[in-house]
């Protein structure tokens, strides 16, 4: 189910705004803001939980969420994956993020770019996904879990990225995606550009967050500080 986040947070801040319980200074220019975010909600709305506070926008595990996912299997369910639309065939974010996953069991946040079919479920498992650009963020019961990875699906392979970057960057100019990653938010690694033209014609294209957790995620979040579409803050 696609819902637009705005019409959980919106309605609710303006009937408590009209009550008097809100002062209107809350709402000011450079506040987060969920506009023009949609929810695709997670099994029986069960799965995942977004958040936006003075930190940014968070993302919170819930046991047997499974992002590659869209119908329940196996003991998973498909949990809450946010997204935003890019639109033409131009253009850049730039994403801040930080991470609380303590080891365990297998947990993971995954995010970047999805193209594909129209009003379809951006999920890692979506069949009408012509390519994604997915970063992963895990961390597991094993020293070695504790990665970051950049992985193009379909049939890619992991990319090994710094978990101290500060800044990773996707890029389309028209028939081609790159990745690239800063250390200082301004001198730019990069990482991959693909040549993605069997995709150039798909009629959606999304960023996009979601997870998984295989047991208990014990308190597990991805908090995204800063995202800018084409050098445009868009979570302020």
């Amino acid at each position: 189910m696609k819902t637009a986040l705005r019409s959980f947070f919106l309605p609710l801040s303006a009937c408590l705004l009209l009550a008097g319980c809100l002062n209107p200074a809350m709402f000011k220019k450079g506040a987060y803001a969920m506009d023009d975010w949609d929810s695709w909600t997670g099994w029986n709305d069960a799965y995942g939980a977004g958040e936006v506070n003075s930190g940014g926008l968070y993302y919170r595990l819930s046991a047997r969420q499974d992002d590659t996912r869209d119908e329940p299997s196996d003991g998973y369910s498909p949990g809450l994956i946010l997204s935003r639309d890019l639109h033409g065939r131009r253009w850049r974010v730039d994403l801040e993020a930080d991470f609380k996953i303590p080891p365990g069991q297998m947990k993971r946040f995954s995010y970047g770019v999805w193209v594909g079919g129209d009003s379809a479920r951006p999920s890692l498992g979506n069949a009408s996904a012509a390519v994604k650009l997915v970063v992963q963020r895990q961390n597991g019961p094993r020293p070695s879990d504790d990665t970051l990875d950049l992985i193009v699906l379909p049939g890619g392979r992991p990319a090994p990225l710094p978990k101290k970057l500060k800044v990773l960057r996707f890029e389309r100019d028209g028939d081609y995606f790159t990745v690239a990653y800063a250390l200082n938010r301004k001198d730019f690694t990069p990482l991959l550009r693909l040549d993605a033209s069997a995709a150039a014609d798909a009629p959606s294209q999304k960023f996009f967050v979601g997870g998984f957790a295989g047991g208990d995620p014990e308190g597990a979040y991805a908090r995204f500080k800063s995202l800018k579409i084409n050098g445009r803050e868009v979570l302020r």
